[in-house]
């Protein structure tokens, strides 16, 4: 019989790599950093709640240890989250073309964003966790993550807008 948390490591490790990718920037090091942080949460199960949900409690594990990572290199590398896909692949040529720009304003815009806004953005919106989870996660109340999702949205709204006047100015520069 397989051990139960094995189980979790295996459903958590997706997800993981995901979230060491956008930290480390390299999917090699984003692999060993997901085995690591596996080997130390086996190392650690009697420390799990196994009355809250594992995948929060496993991030915090892995979060520190590519953290760790980057320290000790002395380089930060901030990837936004990789590209998001096609809303529609029956678009047009034109409408992809248009969406696909969308999504780098949007992926651009995140990652001008400070690191506390831009981890709540990406915990809700790209690993779909919920308020309870990222709040297992941040070691907050959960409404203190609402009202910091509320504030990161509206940071990345203003982002979002800032970058159009500026792409619209220089359009208008060269036009």
């Amino acid at each position: 019989m397989k051990d139960p948390m094995e189980q979790y490591l295996q459903e958590a490790f997706p997800r993981g790599y995901i979230a060491a990718f956008r930290i480390l920037g390299n999917q090699e090091e984003s692999r060993e950093a997901c085995q690591e942080a596996a080997l130390r949460a086996l190392a650690a199960k009697d420390r799990y709640d196994n009355s809250k949900p594992f995948y929060p409690w496993f991030y915090r594990i892995l979060k520190n240890l590519c953290l760790d990572r980057v320290k000790q290199k002395k380089r930060i590398v901030h990837t936004p989250t990789e590209e998001l896909p096609l809303q529609s692949p029956d678009a047009s040529a034109e409408d992809q073309l248009m969406q696909h720009q969308q999504q780098r304003a949007l992926i651009n815009a995140i990652g001008q964003l400070p690191e506390s806004l831009r981890e709540i953005i990406e915990l809700r919106h790209f690993q779909d966790l919920s308020y309870e989870e990222i709040a297992d996660i941040l070691a907050c109340p959960v409404g203190t993550v609402m009202s910091r999702l509320y504030r990161a949205r509206k940071a990345l709204r203003e982002q979002m807008k800032e970058n159009l006047n500026a792409s619209i100015g220089e359009k208008e520069r060269y036009a």
